[in-house]
């Protein structure tokens, strides 16, 4: 049977998300044990536990809410949402600790602030992923037909040979029409690379997800266990030919139900993300416009600061120095900046531990190429959105796609991909994956006593995690097994565990919680201080006076984005003078303050009216954020 290894990117994309494995971690929660825990930490002073929906397997939607105030809804908020991304489960038990630190370490704090927890915005997804046999899927328990055949789920990954994981195969003896694409890396058989013609390598086998055709179409594992993407089901830049998008934005009830709570509490100020995103050790993109050259892709360039602030807070807070972008096309997490204007932080939960350690120091930056050593020959390679790969890769992997359709992708599609996915994708399409490393990685030259040069071998990222997981003691690597394939003979089934490369030790979670705990302390502490200077009334005779007011900001967070103000996504402040509009000469008798800048950024607002009593006047402000009050004007 000819199996082909040559795949388009949406089937690549369909096929990867459900053959990779993610390993059931210990100590982790179920549904059963979060919501025993989310009930504990309610029956805390200042925590109350209620849903904001169901999921589409009909389970709660959990929320938290921490507050010192009797009517939390009535100050401002701090949004936290975890476990969005369903392969994320460390999302999950980091919020939660978040909980528990915030009521047992900064109690103070939640006088002025309330803080909203959604653990677990995707409790299906969660659930499927921590089944014995998992396919490491990141969305919810929507079925979808990936391969678009009218049929689903009928070609799954296989557990082959018994071992509770979906990994990867080498096809030992390929045949005429499968030409060989990669060897074992010479300095460690377990990884597999592409080979250097330079270095008189020679391709030995090809790779396979592990499984069989099911269906009979060619292809191995291209219609598993579908999904849809909550992070790619919301409004901003839906990518709607994305197989795992959903039918329109909103169409699931998960992510229907997090719009909806946002829409229903104006009092959110800023919002946490917690999952695969990140847009604060990487700056967003703050030049890019969508379709409609109205809305940005990342930021408004007059945010960049806001960001950049907050990034420095994060990372001093976390110690984590590298992290994916991440495509945000449909995410929450842009959503919330570009359509409801309010400061959205998105930030991946863990990082490998050596990489906070300098290890990987250039990894992750945006828009910083890294320095190339001197003597270095080699191209500058182009770093890209995904991870370490180079843009020279992914370009490669379009040109490869357009070769074989004739038709240009969808860029969304190629944006969505993972590291992992890059990969493996490339690994069926023969092609090399090159990667953008920091200048400590670069192959070094040593002066050997008799002046010969010896080229220091660099350590790639695979080799990393090796390394890590031998050190840590985790389970992260499956070895290489024979197994006698009913299609593709003689194979070897093995390779990483994709999952435990976002999931660390539960013994690291507290740690773990601790640090972001930081972050969420600073955003508090830093949250819109509203002062109200005044009034200041002067009498000008004739029962004519002049009344002047100023609102600042003393805080170290802006009332709302610059963005924000520009399309009005954010309900104004409104200051309303008493008087009638027949009595007013000077001012607007209301009036709408749509932002303040941080650190002093200031409102003025001046009046001349008459009025036979200046005590029985007075001027309202509301905000359902920073709440309403009322000054009375007197002599």
């Amino acid at each position: 049977m000819l199996i082909s290894k040559t795949l388009c990117p949406a089937t690549a994309l369909a096929m990867f998300l459900g053959t990779t494995a993610i390993a059931q971690p210990q100590g982790y929660m179920n549904h059963s044990q979060l919501t025993t825990r989310l009930g504990e930490i309610a029956g805390s002073d200042h925590a109350s536990l209620t849903e904001i929906g169901k999921s589409l397997g009909g389970q709660p939607l959990h929320l938290l809410t921490l507050s010192a105030n009797d009517e939390p809804d009535s100050q401002p908020a701090l949004l936290i949402v975890a476990g969005i991304d369903a392969q994320y489960l460390v999302s999950t038990e980091v919020a939660t600790r978040m909980a528990e630190q915030l009521l047992a370490e900064h109690a103070d704090q939640l006088e002025g602030m309330t803080v909203y927890i959604v653990p677990r915005a995707n409790p299906d997804g969660a659930a499927r992923n921590m089944k014995s046999l998992s396919m490491g899927h990141a969305g919810n328990a929507r079925l979808v037909d990936e391969d678009r055949d009218r049929m689903l789920d009928e070609d799954p990954g296989d557990d082959l040979n018994g071992d509770g994981f979906i990994t990867m195969m080498r096809r030992l003896e390929p045949t005429l029409d499968d030409a060989p694409t990669h060897m074992a890396d010479p300095d460690d058989p377990r990884l597999n690379i592409v080979p250097d013609k330079g270095e008189g390598q020679r391709a030995v086998f090809t790779l396979y997800p592990e499984g069989i055709d099911n269906d009979d179409d060619g292809v191995i594992n291209e219609d598993g266990f579908g999904a849809v993407d909550l992070n790619q089901n919301f409004m901003h830049m839906w990518p709607e030919h994305q197989a795992h998008a959903g039918r329109y934005p909103l169409s699931e009830p998960e992510s229907h139900a997090l719009a909806r709570f946002v829409f229903d509490h104006d009092n959110i100020i800023a919002a946490i993300t917690i999952g695969k995103h990140d847009n604060l050790i990487n700056q967003p993109d703050a030049k890019s416009k969508d379709i409609t050259g109205r809305a940005p892709k990342g930021i408004d360039a007059k945010d960049a600061g806001l960001y950049k602030e907050a990034g420095e807070w994060f990372k001093e807070a976390t110690g984590m120095d590298s992290a994916d972008k991440g495509d945000p096309a449909g995410s929450f997490y842009s959503w919330l900046y570009a359509q409801r204007g309010l400061p959205s932080f998105a930030v991946q939960p863990w990082t490998r531990p050596d990489a906070d350690n300098g290890d990987d120091k250039e990894e992750g930056k945006s828009g910083e190429a890294p320095k190339q050593p001197e003597g270095n020959n080699e191209p500058r390679l182009t770093p890209s959105p995904v991870g370490d790969i180079s843009q020279e890769t992914l370009d490669e992997l379009t040109e490869a796609y357009i070769a074989m359709t004739g038709e240009e992708p969808d860029p969304s599609m190629i944006a969505s991909i993972t590291p992992e996915m890059v990969e493996q994708y490339a690994a069926q399409a023969g092609i090399e994956v090159r990667r953008v490393q920091p200048a400590q990685d670069q192959p070094e030259q040593t002066s050997e006593a008799k002046g010969e040069k010896k080229t220091k071998k660099k350590l790639s990222e695979d080799a990393k995690w090796l390394a890590y997981f031998e050190q840590a003691g985790i389970e992260g690597f499956v070895d290489w097994q024979p197994y006698d394939h009913p299609t593709l003979g003689k194979v070897e089934i093995g390779g990483f565990i994709s999952g435990a490369k976002i999931t660390p030790p539960a013994t690291d979670l507290d740690e773990l919680a601790s640090k972001h705990t930081e972050f969420a302390a600073k955003l508090l502490g830093a949250k819109p201080e509203v002062e109200v200077l005044g009034p200041e009334i002067e009498d000008l005779g004739g029962g004519l006076y002049e009344v002047r007011i100023a609102l600042v900001n003393n805080g170290d967070l802006p009332t709302s984005t610059v963005f924000a103000r520009s399309t009005r996504t954010v309900k104004p402040m409104v200051v309303r003078l008493s008087a009638d509009v027949d009595r007013i000469i000077t001012g607007q008798r209301v009036d709408r303050i749509w932002g303040l800048d941080q650190d002093g950024g200031r409102s003025e607002h001046r009046w001349v009216f008459r009025s036979d009593d200046i005590g029985a006047e007075s001027i309202e402000i509301v905000d359902p954020r920073f709440g309403n009050r009322t000054i009375k004007l007197s002599n």
